[in-house]
């Protein structure tokens, strides 16, 4: 499984997110540093015009892009309509390497996962509780859900209040390990899941540049540094 160019599964994988206007060299040394793409969080940008986003896109040439407009019903910061997201979705699909939209997303996600297969462009449908993690059979269904619209990836990230969240999270991601998925546990708690959940399967950990876009994220020296020092495949990847 790729993204773009990038092979997902042999290695866990770093992601930066990041807001709009950040330096070219800033994103450059963070890919010299550990991190392998860069999820465009364009929800947050200042400027969510067509024309600023594409621009905003095109300096980022020769970097896995993974573009993400989150809806504020999962606490994202799209505040316009669900036709102009579908909208702006369609335009940035040609120029990132990938996508993620919500399970929950019906109104629009099914249109949106057919085009972006189209196009040949790998598809992460997702889901976010910030406030529990969802019992197993709410996992199941919501898994289920995903892979009926033909995601590539399922995306779960819940909030960690006990041991007990954790296990489940991370017994939904032995169970599909070999689907595709990408499990993130959120709270101070649950940081460890960041770390040791690709482990269990999940392909992507998430890290950040300027300020967090999820609880208990760590940072990008952190990430890096504990993937390196637990896993042999990015042994040798720098650390700070």
């Amino acid at each position: 499984m790729n993204l773009g160019q990038l092979e997902l599964g042999a290695t866990p994988r770093v992601a930066v997110a990041v807001r709009d206007g950040v330096p070219r060299e800033d994103i450059d040394q963070a890919l010299r540093d550990g991190a392998d793409l860069v999820e465009l969080r364009i929800d947050e940008f200042a400027d969510g015009s067509p024309d600023a986003v594409l621009n905003e896109i095109a300096r980022y040439a020769g970097v896995p892009i993974l573009g993400t407009i989150r809806g504020a019903f999962e606490r994202g910061g799209w505040k316009c309509s669900e036709a102009e997201r579908a909208a702006l979705y369609e335009t940035i699909l040609p120029q990132v390497d990938a996508i993620d939209i919500e399970v929950e997303a019906d109104e629009i996600n099914g249109d949106l996962v057919a085009r972006a297969k189209e196009l040949g462009k790998l598809v992460i449908a997702s889901y976010h509780d910030f406030e529990a993690t969802p019992a197993r059979e709410v996992l199941e269904d919501t898994d289920a859900r995903g892979r009926f619209l033909g995601a590539d990836i399922v995306k779960v990230a819940a909030h960690c209040q006990s041991d007990e969240d954790l296990c489940t999270l991370a017994e939904y991601t032995l169970a599909h390990r070999d689907e595709g998925v990408i499990v993130i546990g959120m709270g101070e708690s649950a940081m460890l899941s960041r770390v040791f959940f690709p482990a269990l399967g999940s392909r992507i950990t998430y890290t950040f540049l300027g300020e967090a876009t999820a609880p208990g994220q760590l940072t990008l020296a952190d990430t890096v540094g504990y993937l390196s020092a637990f896993y042999p495949t990015r042994r040798g990847t720098p650390a700070h």
